[in-house]
């Protein structure tokens, strides 16, 4: 008589154990970001998206502080569209640091943490980084991001 109920425990344990696996899988993030402002009230970007994000990004800057060493340290919200249509949403801390002798151009550094997302990344969750260059003269930003980013489904 336990035989079978227990046979069944195993099967269904087995079962949740699967789907968590899935549900916490995480995957390397890397690739590249080439945004344009848009728009200068609020400040927006949108661009293109390589790599594990591949498809589209728009950026929203939701405040911006300058600071006594000369960064500027800026709240940002991205929107990232993949080629799938799956969707990431993130709020993010932006840190430029000017570049000396380049006046307009900084090197920019970015955290993002997931907030929300759709598709695959319904149950996405962590923080992932970049690393590139603001151009406040052309109004371009080019980056590499990197990272790792959990809750993805294949």
């Amino acid at each position: 008589m336990f035989k079978p109920i227990l046979a069944a425990f195993v099967i269904i344990a087995s079962s949740a154990s699967s789907a968590h696996a899935q549900e916490d899988r995480c995957i390397p993030l890397g690739g590249a970001i080439s945004v344009t402002v848009v728009s200068a009230d609020p400040v927006r970007v949108l661009g293109a998206v390589t790599g594990t994000l591949a498809g589209v990004t728009q950026a929203t800057v939701r405040s911006q502080e300058q600071r006594r060493d000369g960064t500027i340290r800026l709240a940002v919200t991205h929107d990232f569209v993949t080629d799938d249509r799956s969707a990431l949403s993130t709020e993010d801390e932006v840190i430029w640091t000017p570049s000396p002798g380049r006046v307009g151009v900084f090197a920019m550094q970015t955290r993002y943490r997931v907030v929300r997302g759709t598709g695959r990344f319904a149950a996405a969750k962590g923080e992932f980084q970049n690393q590139g260059e603001a151009d406040t003269n052309r109004g371009l930003v080019t980056l590499t991001y990197f990272g790792e980013l959990c809750g993805v489904r294949n």
